[in-house]
């Protein structure tokens, strides 16, 4: 997908759907939710800055949602049915979308004809879910565990950093990058970050958005 700002509606604000509308947005991207359930609603408050109380697989509600001037749609309801139902009203809304469906349940190759991604949270759970939605510019890495982001991020040509050598980047604390372009040797204070090039970085929650500005633009 695009390396721009992303539009993203996200049906389902349990665990799963809500955790990866949060990496979404964080990862900078204009981000939808789509929730029904009262409680669920009540926990999100205001954490998200736009939210659509109401079952995504009602027309007027998905409507709300602008599917056709969105760039993804991730399905992430508790209900498989229900999340192949939510794609494919997106897809009928835009051609172009890019469909996200989570299956519980084995494989979910039963669905792989009709969507362009299927995510299981037993094996990836929120991480993979924004993945598969933004593709490779900003990928966390599955299975790390507790509140730090180890990710891979693409650096932008009209970026602060590009070009520029670590020990010249003003990174603040909290983040670190770990691997150069290559990734076959660790980073260094005179290694260039180069535009158009993906580096390992490891950083904390609060200044993702700061790293993010500095190497996306």
């Amino acid at each position: 997908m695009s390396t721009d700002t992303l539009r993203i509606v996200v049906a389902g604000g349990g665990r799963v759907g809500f955790r990866t509308a949060q990496l979404l947005d964080d990862y900078g991207h204009e981000v939808v939710l789509i929730e029904a359930d009262d409680d669920r609603l009540e926990r999100i408050g205001d954490r998200l800055p736009t939210v659509i109380e109401g079952n995504a697989t009602h027309s007027g509600v998905l409507e709300r949602a602008a599917p056709g001037e969105s760039d993804a749609i991730v399905a992430l309801t508790e209900d498989g049915a229900t999340n192949l139902a939510v794609c494919l009203a997106a897809r009928d809304a835009s051609e172009s979308i890019y469909t996200v469906l989570r299956a519980d349940t084995g494989s979910g190759e039963e669905h792989a004809d009709f969507v362009d991604a299927v995510v299981s949270p037993e094996r990836a759970g929120a991480r993979l879910a924004a993945n598969e939605t933004v593709g490779g510019e900003i990928r966390s890495l599955e299975g790390v565990t507790g509140d730090l982001e180890i990710l891979e991020i693409r650096v932008e040509a009209d970026s602060p950093a590009a070009g520029e050598r670590l020990e010249d980047v003003d990174l603040p604390e909290g983040c670190l990058v770990v691997s150069d372009a290559s990734a076959d040797r660790l980073a260094g204070p005179d290694t260039e970050l180069e535009a158009d090039r993906q580096y390992t970085v490891a950083v904390e929650p609060d200044v993702l958005d700061e790293v993010t500005a500095l190497l996306r633009a």
